[in-house]
């Protein structure tokens, strides 16, 4: 069984947590909110409804693809990253 750690932000149990002890989701949740405040003239708030927004469809999007018989979700998000930084 592996072990389980808890995510500082939701305090679930999770199987990995990050360097600043958050779970995949809350630390998703917490950089994509940053982004956005780094980005725009959103208020907390609405920044905070717009990060939520943003991580529940890219993470329901990533469970999704996880579901299908011969998921290839890591060779396409890699051939997704590569793209992007060959176009700037």
């Amino acid at each position: 069984m592996a072990q389980r750690h808890t995510s500082d932000c939701c305090k679930r149990s999770v199987e990995a947590v990050s360097e600043v002890k958050l779970c995949c989701v809350c630390e998703t949740f917490q950089t994509f909110t940053a982004i956005i405040k780094e980005e725009t003239d959103l208020d907390d708030e609405d920044a905070l409804d717009l990060a939520g927004v943003l991580a529940d469809h890219i993470l329901s999007a990533i469970v999704e693809r996880l579901q299908e018989a011969n998921p290839s979700l890591l060779k396409d998000l890699l051939q997704t990253m590569e793209w992007r930084e060959q176009s700037h």
